[in-house]
């Protein structure tokens, strides 16, 4: 199920439990581990039917077990799942329990896994990981989902008769459910719909804000870790499971409700998130400055302008930034209502503040989709600008909060591209730039190009990355065929 490298050795202790440390040196992009799934399953609120082989919308069931859906093109799928509703006790179980319960998916696959004899050993890591179920059970929210979902309906099925040794009790059910949670990654199926792949390893590793590896996913599903900087020995190999273009309490509330975790890495301990100022706001008593959280004070935001000084009050500062969020919500996709909430607020914030950044992504995915709309009919050059205005706003906060081998840059270096090809294409035809200028501006085109093929060059050829890296290649030869014509390379 896993391989490490030679350089890590498995340590525990009782802050970060089982963990990873580097023995002798890793460079840049070394593989550090490579991990198949224990499962991959749907979202426990999944209503349609996926094929229990290719996860793929299903409408048919299998015909030996008739319990578990399959797809037009697959005619089996887990032979032991299968014998187990086919025959013995799991034959005397409803045949419609996933059709009436498909909720139970993931709890049920790892059920038969423990089941299995030649598969228990694989799972003992997770299911033997300790599950404080005080500090869940009164949660609003997660807590009851799964007990609606899940719970009731596994412990109403038959299951628990048909699995003896299991000794499965509602308390049982729900640490699986939160181990479960707690260990997996979103992963993408081919028709695009998000799944969750459980990681014994992978999905385990201790948080960090700004991680030092890099997880690739394969199509079926293969996790790899790689080292996104250099790492000396003795360096606790860690990943993030958060959003990095979120600020710091965003983050820490993520991590609460996904891992039940707080986090007190370099960026959550620096008021100014590594000097990206993601959550700060602008001082309203002095011209140039900008507030912070006094992370161990009172919570309250006060001006780094040590002329200044002025002190925001932390109540004041959460209902500004629920108000902003309400905002974006009922936005819905319309760019006017983006531009104004822009407008209106960007004198509030520091101009790398979350909120802003994701305002601006909203507007540049809309102006992305009506240039591919109007490229062959209307292009418009100031649609274009605003697009490479906005994508380039972004590059420098990616840079900053994820270092070393990023995908989040390289994505957003790739965004910028697009933008700033098509842009270019257009204002040379139309006589804007001369010759000249139009093969200085493909050359730096090109050196974009080449810096995001770079970030991407350790991916798996077969992910999403791996296509994305021939989609910029394919960009890169046009850029380089006009450069033989117009400039010297």
């Amino acid at each position: 199920m896993q391989d490490y490298s030679e350089k890590l050795n498995v340590v525990t202790n009782e802050k970060l439990g089982r963990h990873l440390v580097v023995s002798e040196r890793i460079e840049l992009g070394e593989t550090l581990l490579e991990e198949q799934p224990l499962l991959v399953a749907p979202h426990w609120e999944c209503g349609q039917l996926k094929c229990s082989q290719c996860l793929q919308e299903s409408y048919i069931i299998c015909r030996k077990c008739q319990v578990y859906p399959l797809c037009m093109d697959c005619s089996d799928h887990d032979a032991f799942e299968c014998e187990f509703f086919a025959s013995g006790a799991g034959s005397r179980i409803s045949k419609d329990l996933l059709v009436k319960n498909y909720n139970i998916c993931a709890l049920l696959k790892l059920l038969l896994l423990l089941e299995n004899p030649d598969k228990r050993d694989l799972c003992q890591p997770l299911v033997d990981r300790p599950i404080k179920l005080e500090d869940y059970r009164n949660e609003d929210g997660m807590w009851q989902e799964h007990e609606e979902q899940v719970v009731r309906p596994i412990m109403a099925s038959g299951l628990v008769e048909a699995l003896p040794e299991q000794q499965l009790t509602p308390d049982i059910i729900h640490a699986h459910c939160i181990r479960i949670d707690s260990n997996a990654f979103e992963v993408t199926a081919r028709d695009g719909d998000t799944l969750k792949g459980v990681y014994v390893w992978g999905a385990s590793l201790p948080h960090h804000c700004v991680p030092n590896t890099v997880v690739a996913l394969d199509e079926q599903f293969n996790m790899k870790l790689y080292a996104a900087v250099p790492l000396d020995t003795g360096a606790i190999v860690h990943t993030s499971y958060t959003n990095p273009l979120m600020g710091t309490s965003q983050r820490q509330h993520q991590l609460c409700l996904s891992r039940h975790m707080d986090c007190a890495c370099s960026r959550c301990l620096d008021p100014t998130e590594l000097n990206t100022h993601m959550s700060s706001m602008k001082c309203r008593d002095c011209p140039n400055g900008y507030a912070v959280c006094e992370l161990l004070g009172t919570g309250d935001w006060r001006c780094l302008n040590a002329d200044c000084g002025a002190l925001m009050p932390a109540v004041d500062v959460h209902e500004l930034l629920t108000e902003v969020g309400s905002a974006l919500v009922e936005a819905k996709g319309e760019l006017s209502a983006y531009e104004d909430l822009l407008a209106q607020h960007q004198q509030l914030f520091h101009p790398n503040h979350f909120l802003l950044l994701d305002i601006k992504q909203n507007i540049a995915s809309i102006l992305r989709a009506a240039a591919l709309m109007n490229s062959l009919n209307d292009p418009c050059k100031k649609l274009l600008s605003r697009r490479v205005e906005l994508c380039g706003d972004l590059l420098p906060v990616c840079r900053a909060v994820v270092p070393g081998i990023s995908k989040l840059y390289a994505i957003a270096l790739f965004e910028y591209l697009l933008a700033f090809v098509e842009l270019t294409e257009l204002q040379f035809a139309e006589g804007d730039v001369d010759k000249k200028e139009y093969a200085a501006l493909l050359m730096r085109a090109r050196s974009v190009a080449k810096e995001a093929l770079d970030l991407l060059q350790f991916e798996p050829e077969n992910s999403a990355e791996g296509f994305l890296t021939e989609r910029i290649g394919m960009e890169l030869e046009r850029i380089e065929s006009d450069l033989m014509k117009y400039g010297k390379l």
